[in-house]
């Protein structure tokens, strides 16, 4: 069925691909890597061994990256595109985020954090939320994709994470929290078809335009790829309409986006081959 959507629908015009040729950017090396076959190359092992010890220089003694939340969150999320297994060093790092983030009280996920710059964001799949939402998601992601998902905190925060969307289904300021929400949610196979997560797709469902678009504070190419990973009719209805946009608006090198191309394209092709598309 999904071929079948994909030959009706997709008509890309060019090769995503080639964005990613020479990239060292743990998002390029992944997609040099898994796409283009190249981790049995001299290059390939010399790029990823620059941009390892560059993901790992500077962590503290406590696991931590300068003691900061976000920042630990950024190196974790690059060692998980190209160390992916767990070492002991990102054992200790996750152990420090999750004592300093997964606290088990509702009452304090809406307490503002600092802002943190947009261009801080770029590189992860996640947005500047308005609340400690958006650091819960993204520890609670991380630690679903370092095989900690069932520990006893992460679960308990999985469902607290429920509990604040189930709150805010109809929040409209709350955008950015639900769509870093969807990203954790998307992640973890006791929480991937939940209500909370159904909620968060019909909500963008109903705020999805008919050419596909949704508003500008909904990141249209991180939403198309949480979209990709669900398999509910309304998440699969969104994702058809997207697929118009991508041909229009495919860039003749093959990428998408004024801006941050190699990260959009990433995440479209990641997409794409994760609905069998490519």
């Amino acid at each position: 069925m999904e071929q079948n959507v994909c030959d009706e629908f997709l008509r890309l015009r060019y090769n995503p691909l080639q964005i990613f040729k020479a990239s060292k950017t743990p998002a390029g090396l992944y997609a040099r890597q898994k796409w283009l076959d190249e981790s049995g190359t001299v290059k390939w092992q010399d790029d990823f061994h620059q941009t390892l010890h560059a993901l790992m220089s500077g962590q503290s003694d406590d696991g931590s990256w300068n003691q900061s939340a976000f920042e630990s969150v950024r190196r974790l999320f690059g060692l998980h595109l190209t160390i992916r297994n767990k070492t002991e060093e990102i054992e200790k790092a996750l152990d420090w985020l999750m004592r300093h983030t997964l606290n088990h009280n509702i009452s304090t996920l809406a307490s503002p954090i600092i802002p943190a710059s947009p261009d801080a964001f770029r590189g992860l799949p996640f947005i500047p939320g308005q609340t400690r939402v958006s650091i819960l998601c993204m520890t609670l992601f991380l630690a679903t994709v370092f095989q900690k998902g069932q520990e006893p905190d992460v679960l308990a925060n999985y469902h607290l994470l429920s509990l604040w969307v189930a709150q805010n289904a109809s929040v409209l300021d709350a955008a950015s929290d639900k769509v870093n929400a969807l990203r954790a949610l998307v992640l973890h196979p006791d929480y991937a078809e939940s209500p909370a997560t159904a909620a968060i797709v019909d909500y963008l469902g109903q705020i999805q335009d008919p050419t596909g678009c949704w508003p500008v504070s909904i990141p249209f190419f991180l939403t198309v790829n949480a979209l990709a990973h669900l398999h509910f009719k309304q998440a699969h209805r969104q994702w058809i309409k997207a697929l118009a946009i991508l041909c229009s608006t495919q860039n003749s090198d093959g990428a998408w986006g004024n801006e941050d191309r190699e990260w959009n394209t990433f995440l479209i092709v990641h997409a794409l081959k994760n609905k069998g598309c490519l």
